[in-house]
């Protein structure tokens, strides 16, 4: 029933702006999605519903009869669940995210999206940074090196790393007129335990000859990779943008100019349940229009 309730308002969508990618926007769908329901709801219904061409759509005379038939019991559907909800309704969003992008990104930010938005109530879940941890979250950030599985996705940014220290750590190790790149070879490397060979593609990227650090410290939150670095522990590869603030705080300095540039990125994942939920394309829209862009 919900599935089909759903077909139905994506084909009332498509009859009224007779082009997939508007319905698709519209409806926070991939145009691909928006193909997929249309020809579920045919084959259910054993007609067709749009002819198409290469540059047009109309309505079959199926079609037509559907649409004046079903739209005016789905606008009906919507007046009903306004009235009973109010428009003060909350709307409750589950999200789950990496905690160095919520503490460095989004947490700065989430007062503009709460005040623009007090119908929304946000549920913020911390997460490893490439896993679906909790399958019920309606909007995942993840830090991925492939596009994820779900079927709505959307990049944010990708992800550069470069190696940085404590400023304490730099001046106790750094001795007379040398680099602060020298100091590498003889010091503690941090990196992320996913991320295992991504100090050699640094040092292949930078042109260094050898890589011979005294050990290497594995840790599985990007969180947890800054902080050590910040407590002296050691020198790690750090993330931009999302690590930008500690460096121009000064809480590290970098020891290399080069910045590695990998398959990461962050992306955008809804939930299947949620795609179309007014609440999850308010917030997804947000966090386009807020970090698409963050460099």
């Amino acid at each position: 029933m919900r599935k089909n309730l759903r077909w139905l308002y994506t084909f009332c969508t498509v009859a009224r702006v007779l082009n997939y990618k508007r319905a698709a926007e519209e409806l926070f769908l991939t145009p691909s999605a928006i193909s997929h329901q249309i020809s579920e709801l045919e084959l259910q219904l054993g007609a067709k519903m749009f002819q198409r061409s290469t540059r047009s759509m109309v309505l079959t005379s199926e079609g037509l009869r559907l649409y004046q038939k079903i739209l005016p019991h789905l606008q009906a559907i919507d007046i009903a669940t306004q009235e009973v909800s109010g428009p003060s309704a909350k709307q409750h969003l589950h999200v789950q995210l990496p905690e160095f992008f919520a503490s460095e990104l989004l947490m700065p930010a989430i007062s503009e999206f709460a005040s623009n938005n007090k119908n929304i109530e946000l549920q913020i879940e911390g997460a490893d940074i490439n896993e679906h941890k909790n399958p019920k979250a309606d909007v995942t950030i993840l830090l991925n090196q492939n596009k994820p599985k779900a079927k709505i996705t959307f990049p944010l940014f990708p992800i550069r790393y470069v190696p940085a220290c404590s400023r304490a750590f730099l001046d106790a190790n750094q001795s007379g007129t040398e680099q602060p790149i020298e100091i590498i070879n003889r010091s503690t490397l941090i990196t992320h335990s996913s991320r295992p060979t991504l100090w050699n593609r640094w040092k292949d990227y930078s042109n260094l000859k050898m890589l011979q650090p005294e050990k290497v410290i594995y840790v599985d939150s990007m969180f947890a990779l800054a902080r050590a670095a910040e407590s002296g522990v050691g020198i790690a590869l750090v993330p931009l943008p999302i690590s930008q603030a500690w460096l121009n705080n000064d809480i590290l300095v970098t020891l290399h100019h080069k910045q590695l540039i990998t398959e990461d990125f962050y992306w955008i994942s809804i939930n299947d349940d949620t795609v179309q939920t007014k609440a999850a394309k308010i917030f997804v829209d947000w966090l386009i229009k807020k970090f698409s862009n963050v460099s």
